[in-house]
């Protein structure tokens, strides 16, 4: 049976609400909200409503990269980025409202933080990074944090966004360059707006938060870390053409060191699957239980 009214009952996990991993759960001016708690460690999961039948705009119209001034930016984001088309998605999912930090890493994983940024203030609410996609020599990746994530919760449910919805809960029904708006606003994310941060710069990573979220509760969806996607990459979203084996992932959202037009909720970029940098990390999903197979 649905708990809700017929009226608002699509707002809501089908026969999933509260889900069986929260321990708390409510709805406030951004939606329906759970949290997942593990060793004492908190993590908030907004619910992401399905798109409405006609789909949301996915992609960057000429005049928003023709508008990008740095040049290089503005070149990939013409050969990756694609006009605006509609994309329709099927199915709710469970979004953490901010990159995983470094407290739930450790939470998760209980082994060695593989963050540069982990001698600094407010290192339990940094985001973590350095995370590859897959294990490497030096430690356990993306695949191995869902998996033993996964084997905590009542059903397997952990895993990653597509790349598609990943820029539909950016994007929160907006159709502009950032949440925002189509001018970057350094108040609203940290990115490399003065063009002066460098590899071996003091200023990195910021504690997830410290930014204004988008309308549907999302922090830092915008710059601070990129965020690997469950989606292999291809060059264009309105080609075919992809790496076979997949050899990258799409990453999505931009970093505290690159161009603010690398942050855009179009952008598109890859990351070979073996990558660890000081600025790429990852947001966790929580599958409907009615939607899983």
């Amino acid at each position: 049976m649905s708990y809700w009214p017929k009226d608002v009952e699509h707002r809501a996990p089908l026969h999933d609400f509260p889900p069986a991993w929260a321990s708390a759960w409510g709805d406030d001016r951004y939606g329906l909200w759970a949290d997942l708690v593990v060793g004492g460690v908190a993590q908030r999961m907004r619910w992401i409503e399905p798109s409405m039948p006609g789909g949301f705009w996915m992609g960057s119209p000429q005049k928003e990269r023709d508008a990008i001034p740095d040049k290089r930016v503005r070149l990939w984001a013409n050969e990756r980025e694609s006009e605006p088309r509609r994309v329709f998605v099927a199915q709710g999912f469970w979004l953490a409202d901010t990159p995983c930090t470094q407290a739930f890493w450790l939470a998760v994983m209980g082994s060695k933080n593989p963050s540069y940024f982990h001698e600094v203030d407010d290192v339990a609410r940094r985001p973590v990074e350095r995370v590859p996609f897959d294990d490497d020599l030096e430690g356990p990746g993306v695949s191995a944090f869902l998996q033993a994530l996964n084997q905590r919760l009542p059903e397997p449910r952990a895993a990653l966004p597509s790349e598609e919805e990943w820029e539909y809960a950016c994007r929160a029904d907006t159709l502009t360059a950032y949440w925002w708006g189509d001018t970057f606003d350094p108040e609203h994310a940290n990115v490399n707006h003065t063009g002066k941060k460098n590899w071996n710069t003091n200023e990195g990573t910021t504690p997830v938060g410290r930014y204004p979220p988008n309308p549907w509760g999302l922090y830092d969806m915008h710059g601070n870390v990129w965020e690997w996607t469950s989606s292999p990459w291809r060059e264009r979203l309105d080609g075919n053409k992809g790496l076979t084996p997949p050899l990258a992932h799409v990453v999505r959202g931009g970093s505290w060191i690159f161009h603010p037009g690398r942050s855009r909720s179009a952008t598109r970029y890859r990351w070979p699957l073996g990558d660890r940098d000081r600025d790429q990390g990852f947001r966790l999903v929580l599958r409907c239980f009615s939607s899983l197979p």
